[in-house]
């Protein structure tokens, strides 16, 4: 019963350390920054806007029109907004965190076609974003590519995000083997058990292996 009972504590200990590793997951600061749109003549900075992600034009390639005048919003279905730049203009709003690297439920302004959409946005990576617009069902409809803009600041950010990925990959690979070293002696008789643990200490190198991994965690987390 002794045996039975740290076994337990070492299993729940383990499961602790993998959800709190895989909490790592994204959230709305992986998306915040500004991003250029698949044809590159348009940069969309993406900021929070409360729990939601919403967006607006802070760059245009060709942000006058042929008399030298700020572009505006000719297309928009609504007379009353047609008049205003786009420069600055809000096209993305209320974009939720779902899951994973999606964010959906969003509605989606195309200048380009002056129409609205709901749009579904996925982190394909940390620098390239899938932007899908759609009307009712999200498999009918169209995606395009947006790149960041990476300054000096968001290179630091995208080499750390990547050491940060690696060592998520190999704390994987820690848990697991810690995890097959429980299965392999849960699964042989009490006496057996008790004798492998008097003879390779094995409780207290596992609680060494699970150490080694909290110092990990922490020191991703600084």
């Amino acid at each position: 019963m002794v045996f039975s009972m740290k076994n337990r504590v070492l299993i729940i200990l383990v499961m602790c350390l993998v959800s709190s590793v895989f909490t790592f997951s994204q959230t709305n600061s992986d998306i915040v920054g500004e991003w250029y749109n698949a044809e590159k003549d348009v940069v969309i900075t993406l900021f929070e806007d409360g729990k939601t992600i919403s967006g607006k034009i802070t760059w245009m390639r060709f942000p006058n029109d042929k008399e030298g005048s700020p572009k505006k919003d000719f297309l928009n279905s609504d007379e009353n907004l047609r008049n205003r730049e786009i420069m600055g203009m809000k096209i993305i709003s209320s974009f939720s965190h779902i899951a994973g690297k999606v964010w959906d439920n969003g509605s989606l302004y195309n200048y380009k076609k002056g129409k609205i959409y709901t749009g579904m946005m996925t982190l394909k990576d940390s620098n390239t974003l899938d932007l899908r617009e759609y009307t009712g069902f999200s498999f009918i409809g169209s995606s395009s590519i947006w790149t960041r803009n990476l300054h000096e600041d968001d290179l630091l950010i995208a080499s750390r995000a990547k050491a940060k990925k690696d060592l998520l990959v190999q704390l994987r690979k820690d848990l697991t083997g810690i995890i097959q070293k429980i299965e392999n002696i849960s699964l042989k008789p009490a006496k057996e058990i008790i004798e492998k643990i008097e003879k390779e200490n094995l409780l207290i190198l596992l609680k060494e292996d699970l150490k080694i991994i909290v110092d990990k965690i922490e020191k991703a987390e600084r």
